[in-house]
């Protein structure tokens, strides 16, 4: 009984840290989206994102703070060139597209290969494995996103397109999780993940699509610059938002497994890393918005 007990303390005490640290999470995203300007909102992500670079030099095997530390500067000099090469400025209400759909359109074309590389796992690792590979890997994953949620902040300055991709992902996150829990049974990616079914995955989708129904019509009232997205449209972005989020999931876990580490940091009570927490949305940011670039234009 007193083991029971402990346990169930425990597990309440995890479940408490993680809902706390989510609440924290949602209220401060909320306001830097709605509340800050597009540059401010830039310089915010990008500060966040290199945190999720240190974290991916985890799982590429950079063990040592210098070597995470380099990892994560060369990102930040990645990002200021193209602070410039994009036109991010004080007062600019545009940025350059052109470049901007060209970095969104090479993150989907990464996250499309990884499909493949996924679903035959552990065959053909050789081909990504490695230090510098992974390394590449992480700034394909990572640039194409924070590109994608800036351009979406500039083309929706209050923030409610922003906003909508991040609830989406997070309720098939929630759907999936809670469904799998409860009625899971068959594998979706044993080797990958042991935890995720195909049950989960129809909840996330169930969840998804209702949210969706709820949501799009107060996003055509807030933002006029949604008058695009009718219901083929809409169901386009669910179908982006359902499958990359799982692609997303998969390809960190897939990651950790290789360097047979749990959470990608420590930096959340109750969570892991912020890499842990995202990685379905940095999948899905970049052909979400490059999607929502061509049917809104």
């Amino acid at each position: 009984m007193v083991v029971k007990t402990n346990h169930f303390e425990q597990t309440s005490n995890v479940l408490f840290e993680r809902i706390k640290t989510a609440l924290i999470l949602a209220v401060g995203f909320v306001v830097i989206s709605t509340q800050s300007s597009a540059l401010i909102f830039s310089f915010l992500i990008s500060g966040s994102m290199f945190f999720v670079a240190w974290e991916w030099a985890n799982l590429a095997s950079f063990a040592s703070r210098l070597s995470k530390f380099i990892f994560s500067s060369c990102f930040i000099l990645i990002i200021s060139f193209l602070y410039l090469k994009l036109g991010l400025a004080a007062g600019t209400t545009q940025i350059n597209e052109q470049l901007s759909l060209t970095i969104l359109f090479v993150g989907v074309i990464f996250w499309i290969i990884s499909t493949y590389f996924l679903y035959h796992y552990p065959k053909y690792s050789d081909l990504w494995n490695g230090r510098y590979k992974l390394s590449i890997m992480g700034l394909l994953t990572i640039i194409p996103a924070w590109n994608g949620m800036i351009l979406l902040k500039y083309f929706n300055p209050n923030g409610y397109l922003l906003l909508l991709a991040v609830i989406l992902v997070a309720v098939a996150d929630i759907g999936a999780y809670f469904i799998g829990k409860s009625f899971g049974h068959r594998k979706l990616a044993e080797k990958l993940s042991p935890n995720k079914t195909w049950e989960g995955v129809l909840g996330g989708s169930v969840a998804c699509i209702l949210a969706t129904i709820l949501l799009v019509p107060l996003v055509n009232f807030l933002v006029p610059e949604a008058i695009g997205i009718n219901v083929v449209s809409s169901v386009l972005l669910i179908l982006t938002v359902i499958f990359f989020s799982i692609v997303g999931d998969l390809l960190e876990s897939m990651l950790k497994r290789n360097q047979g580490i749990k959470d990608s940091g420590d930096l959340l009570p109750g969570h892991g890393g912020i890499l842990d927490r995202i990685d379905g949305l940095l999948a899905v940011i970049p052909c979400f918005t490059l999607i929502l670039s061509i049917i809104t234009r």
